[in-house]
């Protein structure tokens, strides 16, 4: 069968007996095909390779400005996690706006025309208002770049109007968790309840930064430097861990470093257990200060190991001024059982 297949890049080489051998590609760059040149199942393999070829987005629409930002420095200053959920919402951008001409989103009604796309999620407001975040990112970059004219998602309401920032775990929820026998949970939750740090910079805190009896941390979201000395609740964890010449402070329970998605699994297997519900690991971050304006520690100091704004901590302190004996109490109580 003679058919020229346009795109196939062939490469000469000679085999180590002398004699000369040409090796097909689907494309320059591509994977090399497998099946002999000429015969039906080259065919078949060349239109499998090629329909799986990504496709570059055609230059002045927004499937190509969201592939120049993903090149941009900005994309890979953040986190790898907040990277990977970029990538599942930039690939439903793509399938929905790919081919939308750049000259379309600086015209009036874009903006009318994102937000009902946005609209369709509503039944999921929060991933909805993700979705439209990372959109209004893409254009707020192609518009300092002057790529686009002007970002039509300037300033959008968004759907959900929830915030987990004043959640703070029952005195009894509190008990069950730190009475919990699973070591290794149990030694980051209390870590987060007496650091205030989050969950990310926990698991990936080293064992060196416990050092001259003060605790060194180096937050990730912010880039701030705080020292604190710890509290004798957690100091066993950070002496073990030192004593152990291990890597990380925290691991899981085969001696190994946590993963982010290995500890939320733990983590959900743990409170599905016990039966906790309604409050996740992030809210043990505003049961901390709370349990810390109750100690006596002045708001200035809990907004900079926190990580939160001085009137975010005044927000939960305000709310939750009542429970922080009690928080204290359940605290305490659910370490001296160990």
């Amino acid at each position: 069968m003679d058919v020229k297949l346009v795109g196939v890049h062939r490469v000469k080489a000679k085999r180590p007996d002398g004699t000369e051998a040409v090796y097909c590609y689907a494309w320059r760059g591509g994977p090399r095909m497998q099946s002999r040149e000429g015969t039906r199942a080259f065919i078949q393999e060349f239109a499998r390779l090629t329909k799986a070829r990504p496709k570059k987005a055609a230059n002045e629409t927004l499937g190509w400005l969201a592939n120049q930002y993903v090149k941009s420095g900005d994309y890979h200053k953040l986190k790898a996690s907040t990277r990977r959920d970029y990538e599942r919402i930039l690939h439903a951008i793509h399938t929905e706006f790919g081919s939308l001409p750049l000259a379309a989103v600086n015209a009036r009604g874009a903006r009318k025309m994102f937000v009902e796309w946005r609209d369709t999620m509503k039944d999921t407001p929060r991933s909805a208002d993700l979705h439209l975040s990372v959109l209004a990112r893409v254009l707020s970059w192609g518009f300092d770049r002057e790529d686009i004219l002007r970002n039509p998602l300037e300033r959008v309401k968004r759907l959900h109007k929830g915030s987990r920032k004043d959640k703070i775990w029952t005195p009894t929820q509190l008990r069950t968790i730190l009475s919990n026998r699973r070591t290794p949970i149990v030694n980051v939750v209390k870590m987060a309840l007496w650091t205030m740090q989050r969950q990310g910079d926990l698991l990936a805190m080293p064992t060196v930064a416990y050092s001259d009896d003060k605790l060194w941390i180096i937050q990730a979201k912010t880039g701030a430097r705080i020292q604190i000395t710890p509290a004798e609740e957690i100091v066993p964890i950070l002496e073990e861990a030192k004593n152990a010449k291990r890597l990380r402070a925290l691991v899981n329970s085969h001696g190994n470093q946590w993963t982010s998605c290995g500890f939320r699994a733990s983590w959900r297997a743990t409170m599905k257990e016990l039966g906790i519900t309604g409050v996740t690991f992030h809210d043990l971050r505003g049961t901390a200060i709370s349990y810390a304006h109750a100690m006596g520690v002045d708001i200035e100091r809990i907004a900079e190991i926190s990580g939160h704004s001085k009137k975010e901590c005044e927000s939960i302190i305000r709310k939750h001024y009542l429970a922080g004996s009690d928080i204290i109490a359940a605290i305490r109580a659910g370490t001296a059982q160990d």
